[in-house]
């Protein structure tokens, strides 16, 4: 029903307020007398709608208003019940204790959203949902949820009233008449669950609690899924350019520290280039390599020299060309590396802690991918002792790394190009450089591990980094593999050609 003016909780007057989402416009069409409505999904034509139900609908994409102000005869209502009723992907529910002034307002984000008031009364306890977020715009509190298709806006401090109650499971009937109408609008954008059943001589249980589909998201995960796709939210998506012109966006090659005069102390490791022709030669097949690639714990104490580090970072993150401009303190262009990067933005960093490496003193380097060089940036032992162990620790390892490489982003090369999806985008360029990593290793006769997490406070602190403008997404240990190396065959059960894995290890060997 089409609500109207003054519904009653207890002596509480409610004024239930309508009003169409602020992308929804409607458009009379004089020559034939319908009407069209646009919206971000879709245009919908309503052919000849009466008088004061297109005054109606003007006025709700101006803001919330009461409709009885509008709206006195029984087939007016009816009408409008009808075309609302089809358009309720577009239309924004609201209510307020004052009617000039929305308290609660329920936005819908897809076509598919639907809102539909709780029948009362209310049988078992309810809470507010475990996946439901509460942040500030700095105006007005925000409740989004991944598992709800709308957005609650409270506009009023008063209504987290009706939300501090829901803290933990209540019954209905404890529930206030102030907080009642905002715990409504709540259930019926999906942000309040109701108890599937009470006994008092079991736990209280919740769908969302036994649910095999949610039970091993957390909020915050599910919730950057959907945000990071289509199809759950409103929000700008793709390649918008959301920062424009008012922020300064990091240049294409990161710049190095000042070049120090000769022969002072540390200087920049110049690393030695591999040559084409013999890469040609002596690289075993592809197939091969993706056959025989693995990931180690063990490393042998073999050390690395600098000509085959020198080789892995030459191969797999060198600069080979800039693209837009031969300026590489250019903010806006872009360059060209041997692994995949969405926009080409190569917002990665490569920063190697060297352990044991011949012709490279102990400590911490930066990667300059454009000259091909290693810049030093800290020699602390603490600081070199505090990344390799957290590096054998991230990566299971049985003693720390030969060479740890930790890889950074500089969030701004990806999050002034792309709106809703840059994190997601840094994490699979991550994926490709690691994969890319790997697979080098591999054809070399390296051994390689990925690290699935670090210390964004140890690196930005050692690497002197803000972690907010560029932070460690990932990393990656390079060495020497252990001869011979423990067997990890065993549990294993074959299914399509296994043998290829032992015959390619066993060619590259």
């Amino acid at each position: 029903m089409v609500g109207g003016q003054g519904n009653d909780a207890g002596s509480l007057q409610i004024f239930p307020q309508w009003s169409f989402r602020e992308d929804v416009y409607i458009e009379p069409e004089p020559h034939n007398g319908s009407v069209v409505v646009h919206s971000r999904w879709e245009d919908v034509i309503l052919p000849s709608p009466g008088p004061a139900v297109l005054e109606a609908m003007r006025r709700m994409s101006l803001g919330p208003i009461l409709l009885d102000n509008v709206i006195r005869e029984e087939d007016e209502r009816r009408e409008l019940e009808a075309i609302l009723d089809g358009l309720q992907h577009m239309v924004v529910r609201s209510f307020g204790f004052d009617p000039e002034q929305p308290t609660l307002s329920v936005i819908p984000l897809t076509q598919r959203a639907r809102f539909l008031l709780p029948a009362v009364p209310l049988l078992h306890p309810i809470r507010l949902s475990r996946f439901a977020l509460i942040r500030t715009d700095g105006n007005n509190y925000h409740v989004e949820s991944p598992l709800s298709l709308h957005r609650v806006i409270l506009h009023r401090p008063d209504a987290m009233a009706g939300v501090g109650s829901l803290i933990r499971p209540v019954a209905p009937s404890a529930i206030g008449p102030e907080s009642w109408p905002v715990v409504a609008y709540l259930m019926a954008a999906g942000m309040v669950v109701q108890a599937v059943e009470e006994d008092p001589f079991q736990p209280m249980v919740f769908e969302e609690d036994v649910d095999p589909a949610l039970v091993a998201w957390t909020p915050v995960d599910l919730m950057f899924h959907t945000r990071s796709t289509l199809g759950r939210h409103d929000h700008d998506f793709g390649a918008t350019y959301p920062m424009g012109d008012q922020w300064s966006v990091e240049p294409v090659v990161k710049p190095g520290p000042p070049e120090v005069p000769v022969g002072a102390e540390p200087a920049p490791v110049a690393l030695p280039r591999p040559k084409w022709g013999e890469l040609l030669a002596a690289d075993p097949p592809l197939t091969a390599v993706v056959e025989a690639s693995r990931h180690t714990r063990h490393y042998g104490e073999r050390q690395l020299t600098a000509g085959e580090l020198g080789e892995l970072l030459y191969r797999t993150a060198r600069v080979r060309s800039l693209v837009g401009s031969p300026d590489e303190s250019s903010t806006t262009a872009t360059s060209d590396r041997p692994y995949p990067s969405s926009g080409s933005s190569y917002e990665l960093e490569l920063y190697a802690t060297v352990d044991r490496c011949a012709d490279v003193p102990r400590g911490i380097y930066h990667y300059d991918p454009l000259r091909h060089r290693l810049e030093p940036i800290g020699f602390d032992p603490a600081d070199v002792d505090e990344l390799l162990e957290t590096g054998k620790v991230a990566a299971n390892l049985d003693a720390t790394p030969p060479v740890l490489i930790t890889i950074t982003a500089r969030f701004r090369r990806l999050s002034r190009k792309y709106n809703g999806l840059s994190y997601s985008l840094v994490l699979k360029n991550v994926g490709a450089l690691t994969q890319t990593l790997s697979l080098v290793c591999t054809a070399m006769g390296l051994a390689a591990c990925r690290l699935d997490s670090g210390d964004i406070e140890v690196t930005g602190r050692v690497f002197g980094l803000d972690w907010r403008v560029e932070s460690s997404v990932g990393g990656f240990v390079v060495g020497h593999r252990l001869v011979p190396e423990p067997s990890r065959l065993s549990g294993r059960y074959a299914a399509n050609d296994a043998e290829w894995v032992v015959q390619a290890r066993a060619a590259l060997s």
